[in-house]
């Protein structure tokens, strides 16, 4: 049950009635890709979070992709990463899906929530030196971390205020200090080792902070806010500036670094495009050759062996790559299941391969549960009324705080909450057996 719109969908403030609007087009749909990771490795290898795709994959450096969504019961996919020690392990957060866990290169995925509060996903980082470490922030700004991989998670927000409503989060580990963990919320805050979050940075402190991202080079670190554009730091986050007066009050998406070309960087901002520096922030230049105008570049990736060759993913048309540091860019070739067909596939499994129902000792659907399908649908037909890919799973967790936080949008009183709350938890036992 969500009352506010996804913040990956521009991120702005959309009412409750809003978000319930039906999507009567399936084929239609545009395709957002969230997150691009390159395999270190083997830049052959990339891997894509989409909506409503799930997860593409490329064996030929980004050429052609192919779905990869084997085991996810979602449609929606967000943060990706990949295990630095060992490309073949990633891990992928989604809209109410939770965690998902693949060990084959993404051939498939297993559900990795046991101990997560919250299963509406928008960071997930994994540390560069511990890699069986991940950490996750949520939409309600709790972070939880795993010391094994995903298997268990236990709550990490020790010391953060609790924010109402629907919170930005970004993670960013230091490459060259990995002990260290930065998290951009409402303020910028750091936690070394095991020690407590601390705030971060005095001159950003009334900044929402959505874009990290530090160069070596000169000890720079910059951050992308979301009224205020660009700010770096010179100092060690003691005092920041405003980088240029281009990006104005702007909300700035992504910002990458060209590890291997110094000096080189590149920020997405909101509705005015992508742009390049060459000279570490201080002149920009606008990338349009080929991108499609009017839409937001959301992630960005530079081939770790090819600094010229870059991956683009976008709102609404899919992905983009460029062989010239992102002077012209032309669309691979993506193959994209029907919508409709996904959706028809999510609740299937090796032990339910056609989704019948009911499934044994599955509780009986009350009658008030229907106001939880305002916003958005379920991924068992049984439970979902909306025609809709924003689909959440039923999944294996105690579903107490998600529902007492979003009754209010969907008008529960405190009877019918305990009603939702214990069928839920008893559904979601018996789905995922």
């Amino acid at each position: 049950m969500m009352t506010r719109a996804d913040q990956r969908w521009r991120f702005l403030p959309v009412a409750f009635g809003l978000l319930g609007l039906a999507l009567t087009a399936w084929a239609e749909e545009p395709l957002m890709i969230n997150q691009i990771v390159i395999d270190p490795k083997n830049p052959d290898l990339l891997y894509a979070a989409a909506r409503p795709q799930g997860a593409l994959k490329s064996i030929d450096r980004g050429k052609t992709w192919m779905p990869a969504r084997t085991g996810l019961k979602n449609t929606s996919t967000y943060p990706l990463a990949i295990d630095p020690s060992n490309p073949q392990i990633l891990y992928l957060g989604t809209f109410g899906g939770g965690v998902y866990k693949s060990h084959d290169g993404g051939k498939t995925w297993a559900e990795m929530n046991e101990g997560l509060g919250n299963t509406n996903v928008h960071a997930l980082a994994v540390d560069p030196a511990r890699p069986d470490r991940i950490v996750v922030g949520t939409s309600t700004g709790n972070l939880f971390q795993s010391k094994d991989g995903g298997a268990h998670w236990m709550p990490f927000n020790q010391e953060l205020p609790s924010m109402p409503g629907e919170v930005f989060v970004t993670l960013r580990f230091d490459e060259e200090h990995p002990s260290r963990l930065y998290l951009g919320q409402e303020k910028l805050y750091l936690r070394d080792a095991d020690d407590s979050w601390k705030l971060f940075g005095e001159g950003l402190q009334g900044e929402t902070v959505t874009a990290f991202e530090m160069d070596p080079v000169g000890h720079l670190i910059y951050a992308g806010t979301m009224k205020n554009g660009l700010f770096t730091s010179r100092d060690g986050g003691k005092t920041w500036a405003q980088t240029t007066p281009l990006f104005g009050k702007q909300w700035i998406q992504t910002i990458v670094l060209n590890r291997a070309k110094p000096g080189h960087l590149y920020a997405s901002v909101i509705v005015k495009g992508l742009f390049k520096s060459a000279d570490q922030g201080k002149t920009w230049i606008k990338l349009e050759g080929g991108l499609p105008p009017g839409d937001d570049v959301l992630s960005l990736a530079i081939d770790p062996k090819d600094p010229n060759r870059l991956y683009a993913g976008t709102h609404n048309q899919g992905i983009f790559l460029s062989s010239d540091e992102g002077i012209t860019w032309s669309a691979p070739v993506i193959k994209q299941e029907p919508v409709a067909a996904i959706i028809n596939s999510l609740f299937s499994s090796e032990s339910n391969p056609g989704g019948e129902h009911p499934l044994p000792g599955a509780p009986t659907v009350p009658g008030v549960f229907n106001k939880c399908s305002r916003c958005h649908g379920w991924t068992d037909p049984v439970l979902s009324q909306k025609k809709t890919y924003w689909r959440v799973p039923p999944n294996r967790r105690d579903w107490r705080a998600t529902v007492k936080r979003m009754s209010p949008g969907a008008g529960l009183t405190p009877e019918e909450e305990e009603t939702v709350i214990s069928f839920l938890n008893g559904y979601s036992r018996t789905e995922t057996k």
